[in-house]
């Protein structure tokens, strides 16, 4: 019998990562949407919470919990409870405007919602536009997902925060981390998707009662339980055509896909006997020093699609590509430290990766700091005095696991971005900008850029990277991972564990003359003209620049001296 010494990833409960999401909801829509609401519990909750806010309800509240106890099953139609209700909400709500509370609104809010029927029109119009506003703040949750996975993941491997030995634990336990993030991950995702289409019903049944819709089965339920009933009644039509859509098109997708395959097999076997064979570069020949095979051939299937994915890296496939070489260090640290003089240290720690090198490579590198530091600019500014090309991603506007390349199944197959950029640049190793790495997207509907990363990051797997677009093998190890942030919060830890994370800070009003020059000279190469041409600026003007900027965002202060340089310019036209 065989032993593992690997724990068994605890199990990922779909039932718990909803309550997860649930407790994270506005109030109003999560006792609406909690089916296991106790309804006398949470009216003792709520008297209690009343008495500690509004001190003045205190006495309404105890008998508006008095009557609902003596009311029985049907609360909403006692009279007594009726009374006890409208006076505590009329109370609340004239503290609530009184006193610009609040969270003295949301408690009547929810005392409506505890106490009237299903029918009470009124009660509905009351919760309409409160309820429509919650739920408009639910997406904001996307972005809580990442830390809420990654507690519950540590929680599960019984590990409460991070510590310095976790760069040393075993492979199978990073993997196993890596297994169980994600799964909390998707959990919470499609927990989140639930309750928002819950909450979405919720908010209609509530628009169409508040206009007098009724019926049997309203009249004989509390409010906050009729909202859902009804709410999941009116959308479940909808809900029904749009799985009849989804079900009927991945029926037409199988059957496409099925017919696709058998056309390929087809074309295959009439190709087999007659295909001309491309001589290329044997991945096992001898490679010279400084230069790289990228990518030893790709299998055409010839078809008119598969043949254009070769068209434009003709000079990779099979072929041989140079490395860029490292340049003087101490003249490239001079002319970054000119340009960024605040930076020094982040200049310092970046060209440690290229001391002792031939030719160029950074280890996966992010920079964090604040907006307007320069962050891209120091990577673009690297890139240019390298001479080497920068091959720009922006996280907010990437398109899933377009990073890691496209299937050449689809219409839009292309390869990985590395190799797109070598075949740009015409070097094995490009250095590659993924700006704002925290805002990328983190819904899975067409994959994570986070999760195409990985791969990309690791040298063994970059090595012999599986591009889906060439379906072969490629060499992208040699390629420089750059990215930016303002904040790693948000950054999944397997993410982080492959950057080397530096602090990028930002510019003080000591910097200010130390900027000057450097901002003055990237004007003039803007406009075309020596240097020489554009005067320092004056004592009075660098007071002026002084006064209007304290320090921060490198951008606001060029366009001030921008403005002072057309001033300048404007009035010696005048003169």
């Amino acid at each position: 019998m065989a032993f593992s010494s690997t724990a068994p990833l605890p199990r990922i409960d779909a039932a718990a990562a909803r309550r997860l999401i649930l407790a994270a909801l506005p109030r109003r829509l999560r006792f609406c949407l909690d089916g296991d609401l106790r309804i006398s519990a949470a009216r003792e909750a709520l008297s209690s919470e009343i008495t500690s806010l509004v001190p003045e309800a205190a006495a309404l509240a105890a008998t508006w919990c008095a009557s609902a106890i003596a009311a029985g099953a049907d609360p909403w139609c006692d009279p007594d409870l009726i009374a006890a209700r409208n006076a505590l909400v009329s109370l609340l709500d004239w503290h609530a405007a009184a006193a610009d509370l609040s969270a003295a609104r949301a408690l009547a809010d929810l005392v409506t919602l505890t106490s009237c029927g299903g029918a009470d029109a009124a009660a509905a119009a009351r919760l309409a536009l409160p309820l429509w506003l919650e739920a408009e703040t639910l997406p904001e949750l996307s972005l809580q997902l990442s830390a809420m996975a990654e507690a519950q993941t540590r929680i599960g491997l019984g590990r409460a925060a991070r510590g310095d030995a976790e760069a040393d634990r075993d492979i199978h336990e990073q993997d196993a981390e890596a297994v169980l993030f994600e799964a909390w991950t998707g959990a919470l995702e499609g927990a989140l998707l639930a309750l928002r289409a819950a909450a979405a019903s919720v908010v209609a049944a509530a628009a169409i009662l508040s206009r007098g819709a009724t019926s049997e089965t309203l009249t004989c339920s509390l409010l906050v339980r009729a909202l859902t009933f009804f709410g999941e009644r009116l959308t479940q039509p909808v809900a029904d055509q749009a799985g009849e859509r989804e079900r009927r098109r991945r029926r037409e997708a199988e059957a496409a896909l099925a017919k696709s395959v058998a056309e390929h097999r087809e074309t295959s076997r009439a190709l087999s006997a007659s295909r001309e064979v491309v001589p290329t570069l044997s991945e096992t020949a001898a490679i010279p020093a400084g230069q790289v095979l990228v990518v030893a051939g790709v299998q055409e299937t010839g078809t008119d699609r598969g043949r254009s994915l070769s068209k434009g890296y003709e000079a990779i496939i099979g072929r041989l590509v140079p490395l860029a070489p490292v340049p003087d260090l101490q003249a490239l640290r001079s002319v970054l430290q000119f340009e960024f003089p605040y930076a020094v240290e982040t200049i310092d720690r970046l060209l440690t990766d290229l001391v002792g090198r031939s030719h160029l490579l950074f280890r996966p590198t992010l920079l964090v700091g604040p907006p307007g530091a320069g962050k891209s600019r120091l990577v673009a500014r690297v890139a240019h005095h390298l001479g080497v090309g920068l091959w720009r991603v922006d996280a907010t506007h990437d398109s899933g696991a377009a990073i890691g390349g496209l299937d050449r199944r689809w219409a839009t197959a292309e390869p990985a971005h590395p190799a797109m950029a070598i075949a740009r640049f015409g070097i094995a190793n490009p250095l590659i900008l993924v700006d704002e790495l925290e805002k990328a997207s983190t819904r899975r509907d067409y994959g994570r850029l986070w999760d195409s990363l990985l791969p990309l990051l690791e040298p063994e797997t970059a090595a012999a990277y599986p591009d889906p677009a060439f379906q072969t093998a490629v060499n992208l190890s040699h390629v420089s991972w750059l990215a930016t942030a303002n904040s790693t919060s948000l950054l999944p830890g397997p993410l982080l564990d492959r950057f080397r994370v530096i602090e990028m800070p930002g510019p003080t009003a000591a910097d200010l003359e130390a900027l000057l020059p450097s901002i003055l000279a990237g004007i003039a190469a803007r406009r075309g003209i020596d240097p020489r041409f554009l005067p320092a600026l004056d004592s009075a003007e660098i007071a002026i620049t002084r006064r209007a900027w304290p320090g921060g965002s490198i951008r606001r202060l060029t366009r001030m001296v921008e403005t002072i340089v057309a001033v300048r310019e404007t009035m010696n036209l005048l003169h």
